[in-house]
This record gives C-alpha cells, structure tokens and sequence, in this order.
C-alpha cells in the first residue's frame, strides 16, 4: 500500500557541483528519484514496501545549476518535492581531497539525557558507535578521500579496549591518518590512547602537527585538557600552531576538536573554548595565513561562521542525529566542504531514532542549515 504523502518527506540534505545526496522517510519499494539526468531507484526493502529511512547520491549534476527534484511512486504519479543548486566549485584545478570524522564514541552504549536509548545487542550487526564510524570512514573512501582527520572523541571513555578498536578501524584505510585528542579520550579513568593509535600507524603525537597535501597543509591542534570537558588553546600552543601555518607555502586547513566560542561564556551546551582564547587563536590565524578553514567537533552540531578571511565549521557526530562525516575538496583557488550523512542502511536507522532526543529539540538544533555544510570558499589573494 502506498503510504499517505504527509508522511513521505523526501529532502536534498548535501549538495556539491555535480553531486547532491538525497534523504526520505517512507518511499515505496519502486520509487525513482530524479534530478537533472541523474535518477535513482528505491530498491527491495524489507517494511512492508515501504522504505522507512534511506540516503541516496545522484552523482552527474551540472555545477552551478538551479534543479528540481522529482519523485516517481507507483500508483502515485510524478511529483516535484525539492528544487536545490549545486555549487560552483572553487577556482582552478582540482588538487586533492580529504575527509573528516569526529566524535565517533567508540564505546557509548546509550545516548540522550537520561541514557534511555538503546538498542539491544541483537538488533544491529556491531554496536551502533563502531557501526556509525566504519560506515562513514567507507563511504568517505569511496568519495574520494586521499587523507583522513580524525578530530577528536574516539572514544567514550578512553579505555584500552576502545583504543584497539579505534586502531582497527582506521587501521584498514589504506591512506594516512591523523588524529586529535577530544575531552572523552582524556577522561579521569583514560588511558594513553596515542600509544594504541601509533601501533596501528595513526599520527597524533601531543604537539601541534602538520601534514602537507597537493593545495593545502593540514595542521592539527590539541584542545583537550585531562578530565575536563571544555578546551584550551594557550599561547604556548597557539604559537606553534601559528608557525605551522606561517611555514606552509599554501592555504592550510586547522583541525581541532573544541569548537570556538564567539563569548567568553558558553551560550549552549557542552563548552568550548572560551571566548577570549577563541579570538586570540582566530586573530593569530588570520595574521599568519588568511588563507585557512577551521574546523572542530565536540558540540555535534553543524555551523559555519566567518572570522575576518578565515572560515570556521562546526561538524556533527558520526552516530548522532544526522549523522555525518565532512569532505574537502582542495583546487588551486580555494575549497569546498560537504556535509554527508552517513547512508548504510542499517546506521541511518539508528541515527534517525536519535532524532526525537531532548523531545525532538536534537532533531532541530544539530544539523543547521544546508549552506553551513555545503558550501565553496574562494582563497584570499595573498
């Protein structure tokens, strides 16, 4: 039975030049989806013809470009639920490509404010945390990720068997990673987790670092301060990260896992890095290379704000509503970031029951707006 349209939503949640990923609730087995030339078909599912929750890419769009998309359900006819535009892509030739994840909590067994929502352990194939992170680090992988970031939070209380399991997830890449520290891993029963990650070819030594790619250099910085939940950046520390910066004859790209405050207190929950460190960091930033993005975690939610040249994004949590991981997309002229859920079937399941935390206010607050995830950034001219 077709199900009645007010309970069908069908959203473009990423867009990129020539790529959009789509999302629905509640498509008939049979549905195609279209945009421009690019089409997809919903396969087999297993609730009743109905598919409950999916994510689809139509790759082959035309960059720049205002496009309908159009749904197909048998029974139902044509009908058009979202008209989007793709980006333009940065100035220049493509360079390279690399992704992020942050806060994949390899060990959380429960989530929400009173730790209410769970699954029981036959329900998935692995725990939703491990589950949420491989499937993300795959589907970056096959976007085209030639580097991976990990910036912070992997895991949940840093205990050496989370660490292992960090270590074999990243483990199997077969590109180079480098890693942050987040509150999480420092946690008071934590152990040394860069111990078990350098076992396993994993880069993240304690000081400042930076790793050079075609068009940009990646410097990452350590915000994590041992049993605390917020960050710091002293001037110690914002100093090599500046010299990094100032070093690399490129754009670069600052990784860390505590985003920035625009206050000196926190306006929303958990807390960052206080205000006046955030801009002391921001204004060093800006002074030794406008040609730099920022990008953190830890409040796992998804924002993008402007400080002077330098742009700052907040990326979400790979096993929390939405459910993310981060691409870059470096050209001779500038960058392009896009926000995609994470699409394994049985993952975007679990990340849409975490939706309805908060009594639903999750739901609203995490994600932002589509162009604080995707969107292009010229360089500056230096």
């Amino acid at each position: 039975m077709t199900p009645k349209s007010r309970r069908t939503k069908v959203s473009v949640f990423a867009v990129e030049d020539t790529a959009a990923q789509v999302c629905w609730r509640r498509l008939p087995e049979g549905s195609v989806l279209e945009a421009g030339d690019a089409r997809a078909e919903i396969g087999s599912v297993d609730d009743g013809g109905v598919a409950r929750i999916g994510a689809v890419t139509l790759d082959g769009l035309p960059p720049d470009t205002s496009l309908d998309l159009t749904v197909r359900s048998p029974g139902a006819g044509r009908r058009r639920v979202a008209r989007f535009r793709t980006l333009a892509p940065p100035p220049g030739r493509l360079l390279s490509r690399f992704a992020t994840v942050n806060d994949i909590h390899i060990g959380e067994r429960a989530f929400g404010l009173l730790r209410t929502l769970k699954l029981p352990a036959k329900t998935l194939s692995q725990s939703y945390s491990v589950l949420c992170a491989r499937s993300a680090l795959d589907e970056a992988m096959a976007w085209g990720a030639e580097a991976m970031v990990a910036k912070g939070d992997l895991t949940y209380h840093g205990r050496p068997k989370e660490w292992t399991e960090v270590g074999r997830l990243f483990a199997g890449l077969r590109v180079p990673v480098d890693a942050t520290l987040g509150n999480h891993d420092v946690s008071r029963k934590a152990v040394n987790g860069r111990i078990a990650l350098a076992a396993q070819d994993i880069h993240a030594p304690s000081e400042p670092f930076a790793r050079d790619l075609p068009g940009i250099r990646l410097v990452l910085a350590h915000s994590a301060v041992w049993d605390h939940s917020g960050g710091r950046v002293d001037e110690a520390q914002r100093g090599r990260i500046t010299d990094l910066l100032r070093e690399g004859d490129r754009p670069a790209f600052l990784a860390m896992h505590h985003y920035l405050q625009r206050h000196q207190l926190p306006t929303s929950y958990p807390r960052g890095i206080a205000g006046n460190e955030a801009r002391a960091l921001l204004d060093a930033v800006v002074a030794a290379n406008p040609a730099t993005f920022v990008s953190t975690g830890h409040s796992h939610r998804h924002r993008r704000r402007d400080h002077g040249s330098v742009v700052v994004t907040e990326i979400g949590a790979t096993m929390h509503y939405p459910g993310t991981w981060a691409g870059y997309a470096v050209h001779e002229g500038g960058i392009r970031q896009v926000v995609r859920r994470v699409a394994a079937p049985e993952a975007i399941q679990w990340t849409q029951r975490t939706r309805r935390v908060l009594l639903g206010v999750w739901g609203l607050w995490t994600p932002g707006l589509r162009a604080d995830r995707c969107f292009s950034h010229t360089w500056p001219d230096q």
